[in-house]
């Protein structure tokens, strides 16, 4: 059975925000701040600027024919993308995830009438499994969607989903990497991928945002240039984009013993048969032919230390254990298997950091929307984990950051989810 769920949170444009009033009456010299946009008597927009473009948190008035629609939530780089809520002029709602101002990933929509889709987004059309429900109650439609149109049927099973405005994500805990200092530009790269939707697979739940989020976090406390990050996401994140990704665009931006290399994974992972391995599945994993179209992860360990990087430091939130983010097995009839060696025949140089222990499933979390190592890993590199506050973060350090926070998250979901360290406790992460 498929569990849908979503934590679809009301945000506010720039309500406690830590960031300075912009200054100067040319908007495009905008960065690091809060301002707003007006036409005339009538402000467009009123939220985070970064290099002269909306990012971060705001709400925007969207003129239209027949009135004025509105948004309020996160944007990147100009354009509507992260999670918010999007009203209509006509009273329709959508609340949910965007990418370049569509609608795409875990969403709701409500149409003026009272009827009520809940489920998965793309491009701002029904994609993928969802609800959709009369005004009236009866549930019409439950299962697969493509194009906006119902395909096959499939059971789902629906929880409560509604706006939360006084839960623990409030404004103070959410992330917000614009409200950080950005470090200066070094010679880094990364690659930085989430899988949520996949063509085969049931999904694992919010790993495109986790992704997203962290590129703009690598941006800034990494120090990476955003020409030097290949962000894949879902249906950009195939096995020939993965493997292009490490095997030539990888290659051509390290410098041997110069750069440091990051590479961030969320998504679905699964053990080999004799537990020795771990794979990651790409978004056209199937599973019928899991050993044709499955990732070894021993080989992007291996073109990555090809490269002669300075440093590579990995970051995975991903399961083990065979099973998704809400623990049903991940292949119909699979029989569990855990992976046998922490270390996985990582080199010297790398340092490691993983979602959990072998035999333990990483979750995610509708209250933080996202995977809780991939919460928690922002947060503590935003600052939260630098316990001796000396401005130098360790990998040492963020791992029992880590596994205090990890831990107690996964605990409210009488779960137990202890991330993994491989590697050097004293490496420096971030350097302030």
């Amino acid at each position: 059975m498929i569990l849908l769920a979503l934590a679809l949170t009301s945000v506010s444009a720039i309500a406690q925000s830590t960031l300075p009033a912009c200054t100067g009456k040319n908007s495009s010299s905008w960065s690091g701040c809060t301002g707003t946009l007006a036409s005339g008597s009538t402000i467009l927009y009123s939220g985070e600027f970064l290099n002269g473009k909306k990012h971060g948190y705001g709400e925007e008035i969207i003129p239209e024919a027949n009135g004025s629609d509105r948004y309020v939530g996160q944007f990147r780089e100009g354009r509507r993308h992260g999670r918010g809520i999007y009203y209509f002029a006509n009273g329709g709602k959508y609340e949910g995830e965007l990418v370049r101002d569509q609608f795409t990933g875990d969403g709701s929509f409500e149409s003026p009438n009272g009827d009520r889709y809940v489920g998965q987004f793309r491009n701002g059309q029904f994609a993928g499994e969802g609800i959709f429900t009369f005004a009236n109650g009866n549930v019409v439609q439950e299962g697969v969607f493509e194009n906006g149109k119902f395909v096959r049927a499939a059971k789902i099973q629906q929880r409560s989903i509604t706006p939360d405005t006084t839960s623990q994500f409030n404004e103070a805990s959410r992330l917000n990497p614009g409200a950080l200092k950005a470090l200066p530009e070094r010679d880094a790269v990364a690659i930085i991928i989430g899988i949520q939707s996949y063509k085969h697979l049931p999904p694992a739940r919010f790993a495109n945002s986790d992704a997203r989020l962290f590129s703009e976090y690598a941006q800034r406390l990494l120090g990476v240039r955003p020409d030097k990050i290949r962000l894949l996401t879902d249906g950009d994140a195939g096995e020939i984009d993965i493997a292009r990704a490490f095997r030539s665009w990888l290659m051509r931006n390290v410098n041997k013993g110069k750069t440091d290399v990051y590479i961030f994974y969320s998504g679905h992972g699964l053990p080999s048969d004799d537990g020795k391995s771990l794979y990651l599945l790409p978004h056209n994993a199937d599973r019928d032919f899991i050993d044709k179209t499955a990732i070894n992860q021993a080989e992007l360990i291996s073109l990555t230390e090809a490269t002669g990087a300075k440093t590579v430091t990995m970051f995975i939130d991903s399961c083990y254990s065979g099973q998704t983010r809400n623990g049903d097995a991940l292949l119909a009839n699979a029989r569990p298997v855990s992976l046998k060696s922490k270390s996985s025949g990582y080199p010297a140089t790398f340092t490691v950091l993983t979602a959990s222990a072998p035999d333990q499933i990483s979750w995610s979390s509708d209250e933080l929307g996202h995977g809780i190592f991939s919460y928690y890993l922002m947060k503590g590199m935003g600052g939260e984990a630098d316990g001796n506050q000396d401005g130098r973060l360790t990998s040492g350090e963020l791992h029992a950051y880590l596994l205090d926070k990890v831990n107690r998250q996964a605990a409210i979901l009488n779960r137990k989810q202890q991330p993994q360290l491989v590697g050097d406790p004293d490496q420096i992460l971030i350097s302030k």
